[in-house]
């Protein structure tokens, strides 16, 4: 994880916790970060390229980092185990509710869950 990667998930969690400004200056942080970047050829376009990775593959990355086991996971996003189980391996779509679960537990927005960024 890139230290702007960091200072986006800071911005979420600030908000998540309704530190609005801390946020917004952590969100005007990012944006003289990545213009900067820009104009020093650093980064291409608004935000560096994501990797093609399923919304499943996502959860299950982001389960690992947080060190929590599919059972513990399932445990405090209340869904079935066999469920998150399905979701990891793109057995079936994530949906809207999982979705917003496994966002809170994992500290992220639902739009990282389901598309990879905000």
């Amino acid at each position: 994880m890139t230290d702007l990667d960091m200072l986006r998930q800071a911005y979420l969690l600030l908000g998540q916790y309704g530190f609005i400004e801390e946020q917004e200056a952590v969100g005007k942080a990012i944006r003289i970060i990545t213009a900067t970047s820009r104009r020093l050829g650093v980064i291409a376009n608004d935000r560096p390229v994501l990797t093609r990775e399923t919304a499943g593959e996502r959860v299950k990355r982001l389960r690992e980092r947080a060190g929590l086991s599919r059972a513990q996971f399932a445990e405090i996003c209340e869904i079935n185990t066999g469920t998150v189980r399905s979701h990891e391996n793109n057995q079936t779509p994530i949906s809207d509710e999982a979705a917003v679960a496994y966002a809170t537990a994992l500290g992220t927005s639902v739009a990282v869950i389901q598309r990879g960024r905000d």
